[in-house]
């Protein structure tokens, strides 16, 4: 199946609920879908794979969006993915993903395994105290710097 900008002309919060249906209904029906997005962050919640094209449309780079927002291929690349890289590349791993650093410490904001390290991030930055699922250890911000491989300067340096 082809989508051409299929949530272009929505607005941000209808989007984002066509975009969290979207990624329901792909994984249950696990169908091919070639889905042509400019919104990157979109390319990067809905996408196995993506291909960023140069004019005429040559691909400039096609991988997964961990790897691509890891090692982009060239300066164009970069330039499409935008300066806050490493912080998007929160949003694909889970606090799952990562060894826990210690045992739970009720005092201590929680999230659920399931929980993307972007939105523990935004709670340790936030000092929250949202609860969810069982605390099986600690997220440390080191250990979620790590993760993506960024030093804490560029964790930190882009929007939340």
């Amino acid at each position: 199946m082809l989508m051409d900008e299929p949530f272009g002309a929505t607005d941000p919060i209808t989007r984002e609920h066509l975009q969290n249906e979207f990624a329901r209904l792909q994984k249950q029906l696990r169908k091919t879908i070639i889905f042509v997005t400019h919104d990157f962050e979109e390319a990067i919640k809905l996408g196995d794979r993506i291909a960023i094209l140069r004019e005429r449309s040559h691909i400039a780079q096609y991988d997964t969006p961990a790897a691509i927002l890891a090692a982009p291929a060239d300066e164009y690349v970069a330039g499409f993915i935008g300066q806050d890289g490493t912080l998007k590349r929160l949003a694909l791993l889970s606090v799952a993903d990562v060894p826990p650093a210690l045992p739970p410490d009720s005092r201590l904001p929680q999230v659920g395994a399931d929980a993307s390290l972007r939105e523990a991030l935004d709670l340790m930055l936030s000092h929250g105290t949202d609860r969810c699922g069982t605390p099986t250890g600690v997220l440390t911000y080191a250990s979620l710097c790590e993760a993506v491989g960024a030093p804490a300067e560029a964790v930190v340096s882009g929007d939340r």
